[in-house]
């Protein structure tokens, strides 16, 4: 099968929306804009070794990819439309392709995503997708433009989850089907993100550790910014404490990433989602910091994921 038989047959599928002039099969794909909107583009990659496993089933490859580029889309609380899709393969197995491309466009129709291009290349296996939404214009909200006496929000189930399915991976514990779920399974919260815009100060998603991704927020505020975490209202995975210990679960909850949560500034007294638990209060500092039940956060935690790593 060439690189155009492989496109033909598991990568186009039916017509595309209305907006969409000249969709994949092209040089390039073309789209109308939206009077009174902004578009929103973001690019993720998923790289086998790297961010998942060397060998991993093509269904949690496809969900894994999609769900991690929906979830930056759902953190500038804009509404998915389309997506690009590279996708880099070592071998041409057409079982482990039918699979992904399956999977791969079935979440795209739940979310709304139009597949409208990419490439495909022989080479270890990797993808990145292009993820494209659009918000209405001025309604985006980026990690910049938090507040004093702003809440901090947390929606989404729970933290921790898929940091300690890497444990499960390097077989220092046994299997969680809660962990494995949110590893290879990420939910972007796209309509959390919407009911968000309006509201929230600042958002930013949860990719590479909560108290990492929180620090953004802090520093990129007008001032430096702190914040004491409420450790009782933390959502903790199932099975975290009885596996590891108090201690080590909220260590894995505030700084494991690949939660794909929502952290959201919002002014007191705002209506927000009804799934969301607030952490606590952002307060004018000298220099911006967390805390946790008024104790600085422990030396030997290492608040978060390092891409340089």
């Amino acid at each position: 099968m060439t690189e155009f038989e492989l496109i033909e047959t598991y990568f186009r599928r039916g017509a595309h929306g209305p907006s969409v002039v000249l969709g994949n099969g092209d040089d390039a794909a073309v789209f109308r804009t939206d009077p009174g909107f902004e578009t929103v583009i973001s690019v993720d990659a998923l790289i086998a070794g790297q961010h998942v496993p060397s060998i991993c089933s093509p269904q949690g490859f496809a969900a894994r990819l999609l769900g991690r580029g929906l979830s930056d889309l759902a953190a500038m609380a804009a509404e998915p439309q389309y997506v690009l899709l590279s996708l880099s393969l070592p071998v041409l197995q057409t079982n482990w392709i039918e699979q992904f491309a399956e999977k791969f466009h079935q979440l795209a129709v739940q979310w709304g995503l139009d597949l409208i291009g990419g490439d495909t290349a022989k080479g270890p296996l990797a993808a990145q997708v292009t993820v494209i939404g659009r918000v209405q214009s001025g309604r985006a909200i980026s990690r910049v433009g938090a507040q004093p006496g702003d809440q901090l929000w947390l929606f989404g189930s729970d933290l921790g989850g898929a940091r300690a399915y890497l444990e499960v991976l390097n077989g220092s514990c046994d299997g969680n089907l809660v962990w494995a779920e949110r590893y290879w399974r990420p939910q972007p919260l796209v309509s959390q993100g919407l009911a968000l815009s309006g509201r929230a100060n600042a958002l930013i998603d949860i990719s590479d550790g909560l108290c990492q991704d929180l620090l953004h927020i802090l520093r990129q505020s007008d001032g430096p910014l702190s914040v004491d975490l409420d450790s009782g209202v933390v959502p903790l995975a199932p099975g975290l404490i009885e596996s590891f210990g108090e201690t080590r679960a909220m260590e894995m909850a505030l700084t494991g990433g690949d939660d794909y949560c929502l952290l959201a500034a919002v002014p007191e007294g705002t209506d927000v989602p009804p799934d969301g638990v607030c952490l606590g209060h952002l307060h004018l500092a000298d220099t911006s910091r967390i805390t946790i039940d008024g104790l600085p956060l422990p030396p030997e935690w290492s608040l978060g994921w390092d891409h340089s790593r």
